[in-house]
């Protein structure tokens, strides 16, 4: 989903670099996970918690408290939302700024999938109980605390507090996606009941299904707030097989944006009274994350729990990255194990769990999932460096055409963008035995096997290119499909080239080196004298690709073991010059 700006895009990362140089004091954010049960059976640990807040409140500079959602078990049971009332009134004597997010249970019954009734959870927690608050800036739809915002000043910086319902509907991520537009020089944290998994990983529409399908899940969420370089934290709770994680994000923008998960619901005590302290430390470009019960009055230390993470993005320059997620069945949700995923450079393949992960160069990239026996899928994502990019996939079955003879390609789709080397997978339909299936590229042949099917990769140069599978079978009759897809230069390797002429210098992979296939091989040449015509890829011995020019960046496949990689350039004059090195691929 897209908005329209408001602002140039340069003019806003200008603003917001401007007002993110204030230096502020060490400040904290108190973050209260779930306290349905709390609310309902004991209140009293409610009621300690908030009064160690308002009790340490100067002695730990702590300027807000955010509630995850779940405030009380059933947003239409009185007697919980008078315990909850009672609990949170402390902080209004205190005058400390609050804001509580609706979780599933703050619906009247509990049930939000029941036309989302609010009548309970507005009538205490509401407009009207922050209407004569300064920090309270507006809300969504008219008439509900659904959807909210804050701002508080913290240390002379405006911080804006923006605080968004169970599962978003489209019209509340509209909304939402105005207000960040309009609050350009502010820091926002988001605070929503459901974002983030219990593994670290953002929430998909397979980790639950509790909501009708349209309304955002985490991955949804994101596609969003990344747009926005004022978005510098993402909070929630709801999910119980788990009580902490946590993971950093780069947006689009280069902001470096921390999402928590915390939830202690299903402890003794209703949670125990476990809280999450966030200290700011703008000084040191740090946030410090503990753990607390005022209740047990005791810290939980362990490394869920208690840890430090960054404030801002030190745009560090490891020269790595990585990006993983989980490939599924678009209809079951299965997760897909010997899934290849691929990017220019790099691959694997899925483990029983439909996890991969893959270590880059930081770079904006074109990645594919494919199989036999399924519809590829691609998607564009950038990886940071140092950081690990969350993106995951939904496959969905392949049905080969009925028709006899036939050849159905399942992956790439027509009109694809996708990094080379390209997985085509195809399957054949025929009343008769299929002899080979062949791979054209542009008309010329790539790639030929033995029987009906195929799943494989696919050398291709940058460009748009008509590719084409063709069958046989032991009649003669020959059949094929045909469509179109472009392939996106690779990602530009760091190369220094030897300055003698005429040589080659392959920068990528190195001697020696282990790898994975495909290989990314990153090379170049000089030649003073005459003009280069055009650089080849040898493997042990065979010509596997060919580019004009003297530059190259391009991935190649190839089978495990020892092998003799030769970078070959042949110059206007005829002239022949290389560079040979030897790589072990796993």
């Amino acid at each position: 989903m897209k908005y329209a700006a408001s602002f140039p895009l340069l003019s806003l990362l200008l603003v917001f670099a401007i007002s993110s140089q204030a230096q502020v004091p060490d400040f904290t954010i108190i973050v209260l996970p779930d306290t349905q049960n709390e609310a309902q059976f004991f209140p009293q640990v409610l009621n300690n918690e908030i009064q160690w807040i308002v009790t340490n409140r100067t002695a730990m500079n702590i300027q807000a408290v955010l509630g995850e959602g779940d405030i009380v078990n059933d947003g239409a049971a009185t007697a919980q939302q008078q315990n909850a009332d009672a609990a949170f009134r402390l902080l209004d004597s205190a005058g400390i700024p609050y804001l509580l997010a609706i979780g599933n249970h703050d619906y009247d019954g509990a049930n939000p999938k029941g036309g989302r009734p609010v009548t309970g959870f507005n009538q205490w927690f509401g407009p009207a109980r922050y209407a004569a608050k300064s920090f309270y800036k507006g809300n969504f739809p008219t008439g509900s605390n659904e959807n909210f915002y804050g701002i508080v000043n913290i240390g002379g910086k405006n911080y804006l507090f923006l605080v968004l319902e169970y599962y978003p509907r489209p019209e509340a991520m509209t909304w939402a996606a105005g207000i960040l537009q309009a609050n350009p020089d502010k820091e926002t944290i988001i605070v929503t009941h459901n974002y983030e998994f219990v593994d670290g990983t953002r929430e998909s529409r397979c980790d639950t299904q509790d909501m009708p399908s349209g309304d955002a899940t985490g991955d949804d969420m994101w596609a969003t707030l990344r747009k926005f370089p004022n978005v510098i934290m993402v909070l929630n709770g709801h999910l119980t097989n788990a009580q902490s994680a946590h993971r950093t994000d780069i947006a689009d923008t280069g902001t470096l944006v921390n999402e928590m998960f915390v939830n202690y619901q299903t402890f003794p005590n209703g949670g125990d009274g476990w809280l999450r302290i966030l200290t700011f430390h703008p000084s040191t470009n740090s946030i410090s994350a503990q753990t607390f019960s005022p209740f047990l009055n005791q810290f939980n230390t362990d490394a869920a729990n208690q840890f430090t993470v960054l404030y801002h993005n030190p745009n560090p320059a490891s020269g790595m990255g990585t990006i993983g997620g989980k490939i599924r069945n678009t209809n079951t949700c299965a997760p897909l194990s010997g899934i290849t995923v691929a990017l220019a450079g790099a691959s694997t393949t899925t483990a029983a769990d439909g996890t991969y992960s893959l270590s880059v160069p930081p770079a904006a990239y074109s990645i594919s999932a494919s199989g036999a026996g399924w519809m590829s899928n691609t998607q564009q994502e950038s990886v940071a460096d140092s950081f690990n990019t969350n993106l995951n996939f939904y496959l969905t079955p392949c049905t080969l055409n009925s028709v006899s003879p036939s050849v159905t390609i399942c992956g790439p789709a027509n009109g694809a963008t996708v990094s080379s080397p390209v997985s085509v997978v195809a399957g054949t339909t025929d009343a008769n035995a299929v002899s080979f299936i062949q791979v054209y590229v542009d008309g010329l042949p790539q790639l030929t096997k033995t029987g009906g099917t195929l799943n494989d990769p696919v050398p291709m140069p940058a460009g748009t290119h008509r590719l084409t599978v063709q069958a046989k079978d032991s009649t003669g009759t020959v059949f094929k499909q045909t469509i179109s897809i472009t392939v996106p230069p690779a990602p530009a390797g760091s190369c220094t080239i030897n300055t003698a002429s005429p040589t080659v210098t392959i920068c990528t992979p190195t001697n020696n080196a282990t790898i994975a296939s495909p290989v990314h091989i990153v090379a170049g040449s000089t030649d003073t004298a005459n003009t280069i015509k055009f650089i080849q890829v040898y493997v042990d011995g065979t010509a596997k690709f060919t580019q004009t020019g003297g530059k190259l960046d391009t991935s190649v496949a190839m089978d495990s073991g020892v092998r003799r990689l030769t970078v070959q350039a042949t110059d206007g004059q005829g002239i022949v010059f290389k560079q040979t090195i030897s790589v072990t691929v796993q």
